[in-house]
């Protein structure tokens, strides 16, 4: 896929977890399986998902894989008919920008915060983050120092309000590491982090929160591209 714009910021905040919540349950460990089963082609619209196959495959009982089919019929890979069943659905384009719209508020809401009730030592730890990711090549190890960039942001916010809204956003829609999947993100990331650091030093909470939101729409265009690369969505 090509550098642009729009491959900045994307979804190295979009893990499947808020940030600080790295423990997943046998559902959640599920629900992510058969998202890559989705994600990589081996499942397709219209496909039945057949639990006892899914746990076998899985090695767990039936029960954690009902709770993921329950979880991604919510979010819309799967649709469950009862007595019939479940069925992949895949993801329409309006669904994938909703997801990014709903993370870029959240994690947006959060900078502002910490721009306004940041204390010396949040932007330090931050600064210092930031900085460290700019040095970073390689996409497993950005990944997991993004996220703990992205948790230090939200203990700079001091919210514990947002820390449990973030909590309910369990969902994913690119399976994995979305710097493997999309390499030329990472340098799109860097800079985008180093504009919302430096909004933050400002005090510019507003800024730092329309750098957020602009940057997880741009997320949302590069999710649709891969996702419509690979076949997975639907109508």
């Amino acid at each position: 896929m090509r550098n642009s714009p729009d491959n900045e910021y994307v979804s190295g905040w979009d893990s499947g977890h808020f940030p600080g919540t790295v423990r997943q349950t046998g559902a959640q460990r599920v629900a992510a399986a058969i998202r890559r089963l989705i994600f990589e082609g081996k499942l397709r619209a219209g496909d039945r998902v057949r639990q006892e196959e899914i746990a076998d495959r899985l090695g767990v009982s039936r029960l954690p894989v009902r709770e993921a089919i329950v979880a991604l019929d919510r979010e819309g890979w799967l649709r469950a008919e009862a007595h019939r069943g479940a069925y992949v659905t895949g993801l329409d384009e309006n669904t994938v920008h909703d997801h990014y719209e709903i993370l870029g508020l959240v994690y947006g809401l959060a900078a502002r915060r910490a721009a306004e009730r940041g204390t010396p030592e949040d932007l330090a730890d931050i600064r210092g983050l930031a900085e460290a990711l700019g040095a970073i090549t390689d996409a497993d190890e950005f990944w997991m120092a993004n996220r703990r960039f992205v948790t230090r942001l939200i203990g700079a916010a001091h919210s514990h309000r947002l820390t449990a809204v973030g909590g309910l956003l369990t969902g994913t829609i690119i399976p994995g590491n979305f710097f493997v999947e999309i390499p030329e993100t990472l340098d799109g990331q860097k800079r985008a982090t180093h504009r919302v650091v430096a909004a933050i030093e400002a005090g510019d909470g507003e800024r730092a929160e329309r750098q957020i939101v602009e940057s997880f729409r741009r997320a949302g265009n590069s999710a649709v591209r891969l996702l419509r690369d690979r076949g997975v969505l639907g109508g």
